[in-house]
């Protein structure tokens, strides 16, 4: 049975595909605020995390594994804010979005067990499998409350 943490963490892409719809199509290359992330940069950002999760830290999610240390923040958006170039329309980044999340929660639950614990780069805080599904859920969060403000 999956944790509640996940449960959150697969719950985010109903509300990404709810924003398929005329008034996000329509502010779809404006920012979500002013000199904030259009809304195409700010989609493609959360799934760029997400790819980033699945390829480089799940795979390694092992009792006493030590991950690699996170990438560098920065260089990792401006990476996101290229890809988005490659979406020409709503659907198709929504669909790439959900369909990775769906993916990543498949690779977790695979390998879940809440007694496992691991370390990120050099830290020495031990971290479950939740602990770091809930990083992301806070980081889904904190880019939901700039998108609803803007509905």
């Amino acid at each position: 049975m999956p944790s509640k943490i996940l449960i959150q963490f697969e719950g985010f892409i109903d509300y990404v595909e709810s924003l398929n719809r005329p008034f996000v199509q329509d502010a779809w290359l404006n920012p979500v605020a002013p000199g904030k992330w259009t809304w195409k940069e700010l989609i493609c950002h959360l799934w760029n995390w997400d790819v980033y999760s699945m390829e480089k830290m799940i795979p390694w999610m092992k009792d006493g594994a030590q991950l690699p240390e996170f990438v560098d923040h920065d260089a990792h958006n401006m990476v996101a804010i290229e890809k988005a170039k490659l979406f020409h329309d709503i659907e198709s980044l929504i669909h790439e979005f959900a369909l990775t999340r769906r993916e990543m929660i498949r690779k977790i639950e695979e390998i879940y067990d809440p007694g496992i614990r691991f370390t990120i780069g050099k830290g020495k805080k031990q971290h479950a499998i939740d602990s770091y599904a809930k990083i992301f859920v806070h980081h889904d969060e904190h880019h939901k409350k700039q998108m609803e403000l803007m509905k």
